[in-house]
């Protein structure tokens, strides 16, 4: 198991990250490189516990903060929180398929059977793919609406037209991750976070009790986000997803989790479709997009159930 700022394996490399090897709180960063990619992790807490894996998402491509590591830790897990290629200083690997390849190698050399990942969002995306690894006992799909279509429960209506234009064609996403990048300069680098997560109160609270963290995870996109990961991003969450097929989870260790903070029709569409690919709903009680954090103890009891 990982110990904390140390190097994950002999065969392994572990470089310097950019802008710095360490978080806003001065907590180490490490690298690792496999198959031609790249990803960054920190791991918090004692290496000899349980792995728990956490894939960020588009909205939020930062580090898990301290008290939910410290939540997890009193759990039995040692969180190693990922950024995956195409944040910050990793370089993009727009392809789901070989970043599913690239944390599977990750997974392998934490030489464990008994992984358990937490994702959110796009992160989804990679977990599906994840979910029969050899060294996964869980995987815990957060605010994951599989294959229904979300677009009409995205608030306010100017981010859902931005995404929109993504999917439409190449020069309409351009103009939306240009759009998206220049409001950090015109409104603040919190306000289209703000803007994205305003019907949730839980997640409003968790931004602002966050902000440094937030902050670096705004620069991770504004910084090193291209158009190819901004695409693949936005087109493997909201496109339909030929790995959800009906019934593709029913054998294998899968839970969904959402925050009771939605609308009548997201919680109907969500619960349909966990049915349909076969996986159990849980609500936590406070928070959406971010409901992993902001429901951290919810969380915790949830994946004791099933790890």
């Amino acid at each position: 198991m990982l110990a904390q700022s140390h190097t994950v394996g002999m065969d392994q490399r572990v470089a310097q990250s950019w802008p710095a090897s360490v978080d806003p709180f001065g907590r180490g960063i490490q690298r690792f490189e496999r198959y031609g990619g790249a990803l960054e992790f920190m791991a918090r807490g004692d290496p000899k516990l349980r792995p728990l894996v956490v894939l960020h998402s588009l909205e939020y491509p930062g580090w898990s903060d301290e008290a939910f590591c410290k939540q997890a830790e009193a759990n039995g897990f040692q969180t190693i929180c990922i950024r995956r290629p195409g944040f910050g200083a990793v370089p993009p690997l727009p392809d789901p398929d070989r970043q599913a390849q690239l944390i599977g190698a990750f997974l392998d050399s934490l030489g464990r059977k008994d992984v358990v990942i937490v994702s959110s969002g796009t992160g989804n995306t990679l977990s599906y793919r994840l979910a029969r690894h050899p060294s996964v006992r869980l995987v815990a799909v957060c605010n994951c609406f599989f294959n229904y279509d979300p677009m009409a429960e995205i608030r306010p209506d100017w981010f859902a037209r931005h995404i929109e234009q993504t999917l439409t064609s190449m020069t309409g996403a351009r103009l939306a991750l240009m759009g998206l990048k220049s409001a950090k300069g015109l409104f603040g680098k919190f306000w289209v976070t703000e803007n994205f997560v305003q019907k949730s109160p839980g997640d409003l609270e968790y931004l602002r009790q966050n902000k440094a963290l937030f902050g670096e995870a705004m620069d991770a996109i504004n910084l090193g986000t291209d158009i190819h990961t901004f695409l693949t991003e936005l087109r493997s969450s909201l496109s339909v997803d030929p790995v959800l097929h009906d019934g593709c989870f029913a054998d294998a260790p899968v839970i969904s989790v959402s925050g009771r903070e939605n609308s009548d029709s997201w919680k109907a569409g969500i619960e349909a479709e966990a049915d349909r690919v076969g996986v159990p709903l849980h609500y936590l009680s406070s928070g959406d997009a971010l409901v992993m954090y902001q429901s951290a103890g919810e969380l915790m009891d949830t994946l004791r159930q099933y790890a």
